[in-house]
Formats: structure tokens, sequence, C-alpha cells
């Protein structure tokens, strides 16, 4: 096992990762239902890297499609990622939510010397994806229905700014009814009580974007410890999928957390 990698720039194309995971609560009209997962784009200039990325996407066509949050830094750039999201081509829709850096960041144009950070209009943001299709799921949930069986889809705001509302999210939810929560950071998963989620899918972590020989990553900026920094885990029994995302924050680079999206099917299997 290679303990470490060639440091590389964020430029570098994003591996994709692939999941089947069983469950026994799928809907037989949901029967291998693909997910197509993508995070931290943090779009910040024209061209950028996570646009290219998205672009090589073009024409997959998921079943879902999930973008879990920091998708950009500026919001200039909000209708380009909407474009590239919608040429994916989901055949049910396409979702997505807010992460911190969507809701606060640096702040652009003549402002204050003092102002260090500036708050996003998201309803604005929310706009510009919705004009490519894209639909925002920020403290609500929505409800699929493919040949009369149901499948739940809940999005919550982001929990790193005090955004998260889980009471609300959850309104009108059915316990009964398989329920994906797509939450920008997985500390969402460990606050949901006794919510019946099937399948929590989130991004935030960069898989630690630079993680050390012998030390791991330098930060996963969670509260709450993950069992890895990214993939495939299971937290307080749930599955969760953590995307290590497409960009980078801070500094252009990863080291042992490359960047990827991850693609995810879903396998309907019998309870017994």
């Amino acid at each position: 096992m290679k303990l470490l990698q060639e440091p590389f720039l964020g430029s570098r194309p994003p591996v994709t990762i692939q999941y089947r995971l069983p469950t026994a609560r799928l809907p037989a009209a949901f029967e291998s239902l693909s997910i197509l997962l993508v995070s931290d784009l943090h779009v910040g200039s024209r061209p950028h890297h996570s646009l290219t990325a998205l672009d090589r996407l073009a024409g997959a066509r998921p079943d879902l499609l999930i973008a879990a949050g920091d998708l950009v830094e500026n919001e200039r750039f909000i209708s380009d990622v909407g474009e590239r999201l919608a040429r994916i081509d989901a055949r049910l829709g396409a979702f997505a939510v807010w992460g911190n850096h969507d809701a606060l960041g640096k702040p652009q144009g003549q402002v204050p010397s003092w102002l260090r950070d500036e708050t996003r209009s998201l309803p604005n943001l929310e706009a510009a994806l919705a004009a490519h299709g894209i639909q925002t799921l920020t403290n609500r949930s929505v409800r699929l229905t493919v040949d009369g069986a149901p499948l739940q889809i809940v999005g919550a705001g982001d929990t790193h700014l005090g955004l998260c509302d889980l009471q609300a999210a959850f309104q009108g939810v059915d316990p009964a009814v398989f329920t994906v929560l797509v939450a920008h950071n997985p500390d969402t998963a460990f606050e949901l009580g006794r919510r019946r989620v099937d399948l929590t899918l989130s991004g935030h972590t960069h898989g630690g974007q630079i993680s050390l020989p012998f030390v791991g990553p330098l930060t996963l900026r969670t509260r709450y410890r993950l069992p890895q920094p990214s993939g495939l885990m299971y937290v307080r029994g749930r599955p969760v999928v953590v995307s290590a995302g497409v960009g980078t924050v801070g500094v252009p680079l990863r080291l042992n957390a490359p960047a990827d999206v991850v693609t995810l099917r879903l396998v309907r299997v019998d309870a017994h």
C-alpha cells in the first residue's frame, strides 16, 4: 500500500467511485436505482477545473443527480454550475443542497474593509439553479413516484453555519417510505435521533484534502468523528456516503485525498 501519493494540484480530474448498496426497503419500482453524487465544486472563476469535470459528466443519465453543496465561491458562477448539472440529464430529477461556502464567503466587490465574510442570498442562488431544472431542498422534502411507488428525498441546511432545521426538513415525511437524506455536512447523520433514514448523502470533508502519512487528514471540519474521511460508511447503524468532492478550498492542492464523484446503485433485496 502506498503511504504517500504524489501531491497534485486541484485541477486533476476526479476519480469515479462506484458503490452497490443492498437494501430491503427499496420499492420494486425503484429496483437498481442509480444516483450520481457530486459535491464541493468551489467554483470561483471561469474557466474552472470543476466546471470541466462537470462537462465530462454530460449525458451520464443517472436516475437521480445529487449536488451536495459548496458549489460556488462566487455566486456569479451558479448559473455555470446549473447549466452543466442540467446536461447530466438525470432521469428522475436533479436536487441540490447548500454548503457553508455557498451561504457565506469572501466579500465580492466594494465592501467595508472590516467585512471579512459576506452572507449570500440563497433564494437568488436557488432561483438560478431552478432556471436549469435543479431543485434545491433547504430543510424540506420531495416525494417521487414511479408506477405508484413512492421515494422521499429530504434536504437539510448546513450544520456548520447553524442552518439545519431537521424538524422542518422532516415535516410530512412518512417513515414507512424509503428516504434519502441529503446534507452537505455529514455531522447531520449523527443528529437524526429516531428519524428513519435509509441513506444519507454528504460532502464537505474533501476526504481531508491533505492527508499525511501516519498522521491522516489534517482536518475534516466536522464536529463528530467519522469512521473514515470519505466513502461508504455507517453512522449509528445507517449507511452514509460522503464524497471527497471535486474542488479544493484554501490551497489548490490535494495529497492522499483524490477528488471524486460517486456513482451509487441501490439494489433491492429480499428482507428475509
